[in-house]
């Protein structure tokens, strides 16, 4: 697929891999549809750097594990640029916590921010997809969903994001060849949500990783363009981890 002038929607794109992504699809030609939830001054600068590039883009602010905001974020993508061909569904975020330490509500919390984002953004995107004739999902999963991968601290996080990897490819299977469907696995990456931890433990993490740093933002993006300009790949989880998901030494740590 060539990326030119193609209606791209991506939650959750008002600060790291959200809006790297964001930035690097309008470097491409796309036209961009930037969500946030609170973060109004990031999404700002994702659409200002997106105006930069000499591409097209607008703004939609909520939450996307609700139903009815899904349904008015699409229905504007509509109103706007009248088709959507490629949905990135990136919005989530870890909320910590060892199984003794959480509730129901924890557990709801996490898999309303990390996986009901993604499976009703997709419901949406596919039933517009269908319509038109086709396009892509390319969903945001974590080295923490994929079998061994699962850490500890953040479990009810990790067990959301183990779905979206089992609805990735459930999913692809439903709809291909007419909507592909594929995910990306980051590892650590260096995002805003790092910036809570102290120096000892940054360190703990870039040791876990093979390539002795943090992954950049750009990295992950990456991915996402070859995905998205890849008409091969099917139910695909392609990990970005810096070697974390190895099996020796300090990664299962």
């Amino acid at each position: 697929m060539q990326l030119k002038n193609k209606v791209v929607v991506i939650t959750g794109s008002s600060s790291g891999i959200g809006q790297n992504t964001a930035i690097a699809f309008a470097k491409e030609g796309s036209k961009l549809v930037v969500n946030y939830k609170t973060n109004k001054n990031g999404a700002e600068e994702t659409l200002r750097q997106i105006k930069k590039t000499g591409s097209q883009g607008l703004i939609f602010q909520g939450d996307v594990s609700d139903e009815n905001t899904v349904k008015r974020l699409f229905k504007k993508t509509l109103e706007v640029f009248k088709k959507v061909d490629i949905l990135i569904n990136n919005a989530g975020w870890p909320t910590p916590g060892y199984l003794e330490e959480t509730n129901k509500n924890h557990w709801l919390a996490n898999f309303n921010d990390n996986f009901f984002t993604t499976v009703l953004c997709s419901k949406e995107a596919v039933t517009i997809m269908k319509k038109q004739g086709g396009g892509k999902i390319i969903n945001t999963a974590s080295i923490m969903g994929i079998d061994y991968g699962g850490r500890e601290g953040v479990i009810a996080y990790s067990a959301a994001k183990a779905a979206v990897i089992n609805f990735t490819k459930t999913l692809a299977k439903q709809v291909a060849p007419t909507i592909l469907v594929n995910a990306v696995a980051p590892g650590r990456t260096q995002t805003p949500y790092y910036d809570q931890f102290d120096k000892k433990t940054i360190k703990y993490f870039i040791d876990a990783n093979p390539i002795g740093r943090m992954i950049n933002p750009e990295e992950i993006t990456e991915a996402f363009l070859f995905i998205a300009k890849n008409d091969a790949l099917v139910g695909s989880v392609v990990t970005v981890d810096g070697g974390y998901m190895l099996k020796f030494g300090k990664s299962f740590k």
